[in-house]
């Protein structure tokens, strides 16, 4: 007997006394239990669609189907879910985005009446500084009126002005002409505008 031969023989005898009866032993549990009610071809098709060659050749049981539908369906609540909430982010942040924008605009609004009030405040203070040089350069004019003048009018003239406007010219002129200027007056009148000149030094 060769070698090939008693590979054969041994091949031969394992089949007969091995593999057959287990296949036979399989395929009668399988129809006990078929029988019995228990569904036996789940846990093979399970295990079969787990293994990565099988799984193209056995077809997709209920179960496995429902497993994938109902997964799919939580992912896509979950996704929505995860929209929903970043709409609302992006809606409070819209909102926080107009809140800013209304106080930006309410601060601009601010600005400008602040610079407009300004503008008002500088143009009344130029205003009033050229009103001041004006008056300034008048009573100047006025004052150097009175230096040009005989002291005589000039003393009638000043008992008749105003004491404020009057005591402003006194004030302005020398001692010298104050002096002559007091000379030509009633002692009354210049006992009077000399107090007032001494409590405006004062």
């Amino acid at each position: 007997m060769s070698g090939k031969e008693k590979e054969s023989g041994k091949f031969g005898s394992i089949l007969l006394f091995i593999i057959i009866p287990l296949i036979f032993l399989i395929i009668v549990a399988s129809i006990v239990l078929w029988a019995a009610g228990v569904d036996v071809m789940k846990p093979i098709q399970e295990t079969a669609a787990k293994t990565p060659v099988l799984k193209q050749l056995v077809p997709e049981t209920k179960e496995s189907k429902n497993a994938a539908e109902k997964q799919q369906e939580d992912r896509t609540a979950s996704l929505e879910k995860t929209i929903k909430e970043q709409k609302s982010e992006i809606n409070i942040l819209n909102k926080d985005l107009d809140t800013s924008k209304s106080e930006i605009d309410s601060l601009n609004q601010k600005i400008r009446s602040l610079k407009q009030e300004a503008e008002e405040q500088k143009k009344k203070t130029d205003e009033t500084a050229k009103t001041a040089s004006d008056s300034a350069a008048k009573k100047d004019k006025i004052i150097n009126i009175y230096k040009s003048m005989d002291s005589g009018k000039a003393a009638s003239i000043i008992t008749q002005l105003k004491e404020k406007e009057a005591l402003d010219i006194l004030n302005g002129l020398s001692k010298k002409q104050l002096a002559e200027i007091l000379t030509k007056m009633t002692p009354e009148q210049a006992a009077k505008y000399t107090e007032k000149i001494s409590a405006d030094e004062k």
